[in-house]
């Protein structure tokens, strides 16, 4: 959850385009009403410095938001494939931080998942989908999942990409600038390890090795508020589990809304109902 919410805070790779100072391409578009292709004609001169120095502004006074994400995963290991699709919807504060989320996987083959949980840095509360019965989990581990998520800044470091900003291609939309990243090969291999670090911080943290081969981002600013709206990744790495390896190719597609119109909140029903994890493992 750590990563989402750094990609998910403050725009994420715009911010790193501090030193590029091409304008945006314009990008031929579909009507959605229509279906035909329809060109740019709202056209921006703005550099990446400056949407950059725009998006930095604003991502400061971002303080929520909802997030709609569409996870695809393809896991190989053994001669065994495993297909995932995951479906995640999320409210989230910034400060403090608070999330609602629900969650639902799609396994194939291997059943099918769903989760709905409240987290804040004291209480954690997940719904048992197989009983309907809310769960609190004890304050300890309410505190290490609060830390593993909001422990750290919630963008990425900018100098992460500093010998990277020539690779970078700017488009724009009538409503969007749009940054691109393809990065594979030696080439990006500093990048790389950097962004392997930062996937072994997070859900993956049960890899005994990690090796990621390539990524590609594509991220939409909107043009009169300067925030991040929408964002794709694709990525395929090697991760040791076990003494085994499995390959993986993800792809993730998020939507953000309601940037700063978003309050989150237990409700009262879920607090008065919850049982203590502690009663149902018999402490």
């Amino acid at each position: 959850m750590k990563k989402w919410l750094k990609v998910i805070g403050a725009g994420v790779l715009a911010f790193s385009l501090a030193a590029c100072g091409n304008q945006a391409e314009p990008k031929t578009t579909v009507d959605a009403e229509t279906g035909k292709e329809k060109e740019t004609t709202d056209i921006s001169k703005m550099t990446a410095q400056e949407v950059y120095e725009k998006a930095m502004a604003v991502s400061q006074e971002q303080k929520s938001m909802h997030t709609d994400m569409d996870i695809e995963q393809v896991m190989k290991s053994g001669g065994e494939t495993v297909n995932s699709k995951i479906t995640l919807n999320m409210d989230a504060v910034v400060e403090p931080m608070t999330i609602h989320q629900t969650m639902k996987m799609d396994m194939g083959e291997y059943g099918q998942n769903e989760m709905e949980m409240y987290i804040s840095e004291k209480e954690v509360y997940m719904n048992d989908p197989e009983t309907g019965q809310w769960i609190k989990f004890p304050e300890e581990f309410a505190a290490e999942m609060f830390e593993e998520m909001a422990g750290e800044d919630p963008t990425l470091d900018m100098k992460l990409f500093k010998d990277y900003v020539d690779e970078f291609k700017f488009e724009q939309t009538d409503d969007s600038y749009i940054l691109k990243l393809k990065a594979s090969g030696e080439k990006f291999e500093k990048l790389l390890k950097q962004m392997e670090e930062d996937q072994a911080s997070g859900a993956e943290a049960e890899a005994e090795e990690m090796t990621l081969h390539d990524v590609y981002f594509e991220i939409f600013i909107d043009k009169e508020t300067f925030y991040t709206t929408a964002f794709n990744m694709d990525m395929s790495l090697d991760m040791v589990i076990d003494g085994e390896t499995v390959n993986t190719d993800q792809k993730v597609k998020a939507v953000i809304t309601k940037i700063n119109e978003v309050e989150v909140t237990v409700p009262q029903d879920v607090i008065d109902n919850a049982v203590d994890m502690s009663e149902l493992m018999g402490e």
